[in-house]
């Protein structure tokens, strides 16, 4: 019994400490919400309707590994005042489709409305919506 009870003592550490890890490489959350400041309208963005997204979801992959920074940051999305390109905040924030490495806000909302209709106004309407109140 004892031959057994070792192995098994030793993953459950390695595991604790595998999970440890990766709990430090990714920072907490902001508790207050987030400024998105566009060409015309600032949104407000908080994280806190969002935890049950893994973080990776938006903060993608950059040079092979996770990227926490803000979205808007220097050599990211920093076109502020552009509507097209993966440079632009406007495109990668409300672009549709496939193709970018990363779920864009506009997508996961359509689809969330999708699923539960009596969001939709909420989720993804331009005025009075959650996004630009």
């Amino acid at each position: 019994m004892r031959n057994h009870l070792v192995p098994v003592l030793l993953s459950l550490c390695i595991l604790g400490l595998a999970g440890a890890a990766l709990a430090a490489q990714q920072p907490a959350a902001p508790t207050a919400p987030l400024e998105f400041k566009g060409a015309k309208k600032t949104v407000m963005f908080p994280h806190a309707p969002h935890a049950k997204v893994e973080c990776v979801v938006c903060h993608h992959m950059v040079n092979g590994e996770a990227s926490f920074q803000k979205c808007a940051t220097a050599g990211c999305h920093d076109d502020l005042t552009g509507r097209k390109g993966e440079k632009s905040l406007y495109f990668v924030v409300h672009n549709k489709g496939e193709g970018l490495r990363h779920q864009t806000c506009l997508a996961c909302h359509a689809r969330v409305a999708e699923q539960t209709p009596d969001l939709k106004k909420a989720l993804t309407g331009c005025s009075k919506s959650k996004c630009h109140p």
